[in-house]
């Protein structure tokens, strides 16, 4: 793939995150190399974030359906690129490292590939301890049955290829949907890949809509019975 010919969909799940998305999506404008779409899938904003998501001349569609997974799939069906990115629109990512992202993608070296913040820089204050030790555990148990060895598998910046996401069954509506698109892969033979990536604290203003234990069971699930 090349340049000129090569477009990106890059899907951003919303949830009231107007603080932040203005410069997620400048970031991603600013950064690709690519053709590249912007689709921002939002469950119910009350706080201008799709006013702004217009402003900056994205995608926007309001998903009435409840879950993080659900808006990701909802994105994936109006993607019309030959590589899917997702990230998150809290801005813990950085964006602007999306060419890195989608490089090992265009030189077919891999048909997924993460942005490992477990593998690469954290800076202070971004990842609470108990989702840290959650988040090694659940990457261990995927390595340990999945035959793989990857560093972080609930990493919210990651790229597919359109040809994978169509091999893959998306049981999951939703924060289990990361962990999905990771069994599924292997299931498939498919080849993933990483890049150390920076992760950094929320604004002081954004929250994560994350319920830990019921993502937790969500994922435990889906590594052992493969079904959310």
């Amino acid at each position: 793939m090349t340049n000129e010919y090569t477009t990106i969909s890059v899907v951003i799940p919303a949830l009231n995150e107007a603080k932040t998305i203005r410069k997620v999506i400048r970031d991603l404008k600013n950064s690709s190399s690519y053709n590249t779409q912007i689709i921002v899938v939002d469950g119910h904003s009350n706080d201008g974030t799709e006013e702004i998501v217009k402003e900056e001349n994205a995608d926007f569609i309001a998903e009435p359906r409840i879950g993080y997974g659900r808006a990701i799939k909802t994105g994936i069906d109006h993607a019309k690129g030959d590589v899917v990115v997702i990230i998150d629109a809290d801005d813990t990512y950085e964006a602007c490292h999306i060419n890195k992202l989608v490089k090992p993608i265009l030189e077919n070296e891999a048909d997924v590939c993460l942005a490992s913040r477990l593998g690469g820089t954290m800076l202070p204050g971004s990842m609470p301890r108990m989702n840290h030790f959650g988040n090694r555990m659940v990457t261990s148990m995927y390595n340990m049955l999945y035959s793989q060895s990857v560093s972080d598998t609930q990493t919210g910046f990651r790229a597919l290829t359109k040809e994978a996401i169509s091999k893959m069954e998306l049981s999951s509506d939703g924060m289990g949907l990361a962990t999905v698109f990771l069994t599924e892969a292997a299931k498939n033979d498919l080849r993933i890949t990483e890049f150390p990536s920076v992760y950094k604290s929320r604004d002081g203003k954004s929250r994560t809509k994350m319920n830990r234990v019921k993502t937790g069971w969500e994922i435990l699930r889906i590594l052992l019975f493969g079904q959310a």
